[in-house]
């Protein structure tokens, strides 16, 4: 449990709904990249490796409860890009969630969410799963590109029946006229 209202300064805007993100997941398979669901198995604030800095320590878990993957989010930290970045991604969560605003990392636990995935390769290191987003859950995460140009096709081709039954009427009688 994490107080986050006292870290961020009254002088940083906090955007409502980044960082170095580790998968140190008992399983090592790699999750394929993309959206999926899971929830926050914990959330807590850390001090950074230097002493200089606090993250949010994020441990993300799938449904089926094999994978874990770690997210940072940085909240104070001496280069301020960090912090916007970590301050969006805060904004982010909140959306997903349907939260107003995060006081406490405690509201954080136990909640379903949606996150997109990536694999990142590591030079020494074996690839790792990272968070690259996170949204509300898939029944209402954002669709793929294919399966939005699909709908606009849909809405495009409904839009021209419409049309022409609209032109075959303006073409009938009109006023008190009766066709016989």
């Amino acid at each position: 449990m994490g107080n986050i209202s006292s870290l961020i300064g009254n002088d940083q805007q906090y955007i409502q709904p980044g960082g170095a993100d580790y998968n140190a997941a008992t399983n090592k398979n790699l999750l394929p990249a993309g959206w999926m669901d899971g929830y926050i198995e914990s959330a807590g604030i850390r001090n950074t490796k230097s002493g200089t800095g606090q993250y949010i320590y994020i441990a993300w878990r799938t449904l089926d409860g094999q994978h874990l993957v770690h997210d940072h989010i940085n909240i104070k930290n001496a280069n301020p890009v960090a912090v916007d970045i970590g301050l969006r991604t805060l904004g982010a969560i909140a959306r997903a969630l349907g939260l107003e605003s995060i006081d406490d990392t405690e509201q954080l636990n136990g909640r379903e969410i949606a996150v997109r995935l990536a694999i990142e390769e590591a030079g020494d290191w074996p690839a790792r799963n990272v968070i690259k987003a996170y949204a509300k859950t898939s029944t209402t995460r954002p669709k793929r590109a294919s399966d939005l140009d699909k709908t606009r096709h849909q809405i495009r081709g409904n839009e021209n029946r419409n049309q022409q039954a609209n032109f075959r009427s303006a073409e009938g009688p009109t006023g008190d006229e009766i066709p016989f």
